[in-house]
């Protein structure tokens, strides 16, 4: 369900699932803040609002030209570049959550077939997937801030 007038980023921040900890292969942990994670998930959305505007998603030859020029003597915006490099900073595993809840802002749902218990793994799982992902943006972007 979309909420159009609260990023669903925030909404997850909200309540509270951006504390999500977890096992990192040597100790049960959480790198950064639900505050850090909520600043580079925003940031990464800009910065993919940036990439979007100069992308050629669709060719179209038949369309009016518009000029494209784009910003910098290295053809894409500083935004542009950042969001590249900040996607392939984002671990395998995390980039369809990340992709689908910071991005799309749509909310991963467990299948409905699923009981309780499967339910609460899932949601569970999805939370630590996000965080990974967020903590690998908050190193990226420790760097822009």
């Amino acid at each position: 369900m979309k909420n159009n007038n609260i990023f669903l980023l925030e909404r997850y921040f909200n309540a509270g699932k951006l504390k999500q900890r977890y096992y990192d292969g040597k100790s049960y942990c959480q790198p950064y803040s639900a505050e850090g994670r909520l600043l580079a998930g925003k940031m990464f959305y800009e910065d993919f609002l940036s990439w979007q505007k100069t992308a050629r998603l669709i060719r179209n030859y038949e369309a009016i030209k518009v000029d494209v020029s784009l910003n910098t003597a290295g053809g894409f915006s500083k935004n542009t570049e950042r969001f590249r490099r900040a996607l392939k900073r984002l671990p395998k595993a995390s980039l369809e959550v990340v992709y689908q809840i910071v991005l799309c802002e749509n909310d991963i749902m467990a299948p409905p077939n699923f009981n309780e218990r499967e339910r609460a793994f899932f949601y569970d799982d999805i939370k630590g997937l996000l965080c990974r992902g967020l903590d690998e943006l908050c190193r990226f972007y420790a760097r822009f801030t």
